[in-house]
């Protein structure tokens, strides 16, 4: 357990100094959160707050483990780290802990901005949110995962998180409304795994009912379990 502290104080402090996280899964989604609501109306506010709560999840996992792991990789860190008492599960552990804590971090702030700065209320069950996040934040970082096992370098890392993050970013419904999208972007749109978490967080800000949404969590369950059993056969430590 001490080892797990320690090297969970070690992976916050290299996080904030390096910033990539407090940029892209805090400040980020807090001033598009900002933007839309002020120059959006209400309505179009409070259907917004899903999916910039869930950019703090497609930061983390899609850049925030990633790079970690494949700068470690790259550095021979995982490899030396395989020789310490401490099991490897450890920093495996320390790393997921603290890239959750910045997708919940993120989702707060922007919650307390939606709720305070500009009224919105989330007409379902707070609990039924909070599930409905670590659940999509659970896929996405499955995602992630299989990333950081595939991935040799932090070159190639920074290539694939771009590929995957950005178009992610701003054709699933997270920065831009899918509902004002032209028709053939929201074709598109239903790709993305991001697109259906945040149409699962949108049921649970607005209190629709769960069932119409099955499909939804049966893709994002089948991701997750892929994406993990790949990740764990395929990790490479060196």
């Amino acid at each position: 357990m001490n080892a797990f502290f320690t090297i969970f104080r070690t992976e916050t402090k290299l996080a904030i100094r390096d910033g990539n996280m407090l940029f892209f899964g805090v400040l980020f989604p807090v001033g598009v959160m900002l933007l839309i609501g002020f120059v959006s109306s209400a309505e179009a506010t409070r259907l917004s707050f899903a999916g910039v709560g869930a950019i703090g999840i497609c930061a983390a996992g899609l850049i925030g483990l990633p790079l970690t792991f494949a700068g470690y990789r790259h550095a021979g860190i995982l490899k030396r780290f395989r020789t310490t008492p401490a099991s490897p599960a450890v920093l495996l552990l320390a790393v997921a802990l603290l890239q959750t804590l910045f997708a919940f971090a993120s989702a707060g702030a922007i919650f307390l901005i939606a709720r305070f700065i500009f009224s919105v209320e989330i007409s379902g069950p707070p609990l039924r949110f909070i599930l409905t996040f670590l659940f999509v934040q659970i896929s996405i970082f499955g995602i992630g995962f299989l990333i950081s096992a595939l991935v040799p370098n932090t070159k190639t890392a920074n290539l694939v998180c771009t590929v995957l993050y950005f178009p992610m970013l701003f054709l699933s419904g997270a920065t831009v409304p899918a509902e004002i999208m032209p028709g053939f972007l929201r074709f598109f749109t239903e790709v993305f795994p991001l697109t259906q978490g945040i149409m699962l967080l949108k049921g649970a800000v607005t209190g629709t009912d769960l069932a119409g949404d099955l499909v939804r969590v049966i893709v994002l369950a089948v991701i997750a379990v892929v994406s993990y059993v790949m990740a764990f056969a395929t990790f490479r430590w060196e």
